[in-house]
């Protein structure tokens, strides 16, 4: 209120006088006109000053994601009072940023469960994909995985969840990881979809669009990682302890703006593809429906809340990463901030 009527009386002050008749009128409609921007500017600028800075590591540009950037379109991070910059690293650097304080929350949920079942202080606090998206692509003259012997296959980065899942599928086919097939890092999504159509790569993990644009031109859909384990996310919030600790309304605040964004994705069919096909660059209307179709019915739901669950995305990358110290869920996971913003979500 005080910055309001300091600005009314800078306008006021601001107002000329002019004693010229003729231009009487034209001087009161410039003058309330100042005026109303004035004030208009304002009142805004207490909330602008309330927002707070926040930086949101994503480990793709990919429809895991879209959760979050739908968040950000609606103002749904605004109306939490936080500004979103969101930025592009790739899983498990990603989670060294988190670590070092370089962003405040991650989205690279498999390589958060494995730093914490390591040891590190950080928490899952929300699941937007509980089940697997990611699908086993290869080149079109590879039509089963045990063909892959002898073979360079695509990863994002070391230990993350592209890594883990590439090599419970591998040995679950009777392949060694790093002896019967070789596993490098190439990058990005993008960079992996362009090593395949290159022949860099035999084959690598992709998430739609990604790997339905891939079977357009040919090429072979080997596995769903879904078929190998349900109890494992892609696509997630992580953060740290300290951050938990200290900025718990923030962390509460920056949950439900993504579990809104989630709802909003469930709900509004058309207006999501539009969006996605913006986003993820896709321009064939069909494809991107395709896209939403399948990417809602592997959603998974709320069963990332249940214990089974959480004990089970544990036990995998316990057994991937050859870790024996038992690790209670709640050293992994704090799914309290979102069990509370779900109860004041409309379904």
């Amino acid at each position: 209120m005080g910055a309001l009527l300091g600005c009314a009386r800078a306008a006021e002050e601001f107002s000329p006088v002019d004693n010229s008749k003729k231009a009487e009128p034209y001087m009161k409609k410039t003058v309330i006109g100042v005026f109303t921007l004035w004030i208009l500017f304002c009142a805004a600028l207490p909330a602008l000053a309330q927002l707070k800075k926040i930086r949101f590591s994503t480990s793709s540009i990919a429809v895991t994601e879209l959760q979050f950037r739908i968040a950000q379109l609606k103002g749904f991070y605004r109306d939490e009072g936080l500004d979103l910059e969101t930025i592009l690293i790739r899983g498990a650097v990603g989670m060294q940023a988190l670590l070092g304080g370089s962003v405040d929350y991650s989205s690279a949920a498999g390589a958060l469960i494995a730093a914490a079942v390591r040891g590190a202080p950080v928490r899952l606090v929300l699941v937007v994909n509980a089940r697997q998206q990611f699908e086993l692509v290869a080149q079109p003259e590879i039509k089963a995985i045990p063909q892959l012997k002898g073979k360079l296959i695509g990863i994002s980065s070391r230990g993350g969840a592209v890594d883990l899942l590439t090599q419970m599928i591998l040995t679950q086919n009777g392949l060694t990881p790093n002896k019967d097939t070789t596993l490098l890092v190439i990058g990005t999504p993008e960079e992996m979809a362009l090593a395949l159509r290159t022949g860099r790569i035999a084959a690598c993990l992709l998430t739609p669009p990604r790997q339905l644009m891939l079977y357009r031109e040919g090429f072979t859909n080997l596995a769903y990682s879904g078929d190998y384990l349900s109890t494992y996310p892609s696509g997630g919030v992580g953060v740290t302890e300290e951050k938990i600790r200290t900025h718990p309304s923030e962390v509460f605040s920056f949950v439900r703006a993504g579990l809104r964004g989630l709802h909003f994705y469930r709900q509004n069919r058309s207006e999501s593809i539009e969006i996605m096909s913006k986003h993820l660059g896709i321009k064939d209307r069909s494809l991107a429906a395709e896209v939403y179709d399948l990417h809602l019915s592997r959603l998974g739901g709320t069963s990332y809340l249940d214990e089974a669950w959480m004990r089970g995305a544990i036990e995998f990358t316990k057994k991937s990463l050859g870790v024996a110290k038992e690790t209670a869920p709640n050293q992994v996971f704090d799914f309290s901030f979102a069990e509370k913003a779900r109860s004041g979500i409309k379904n």
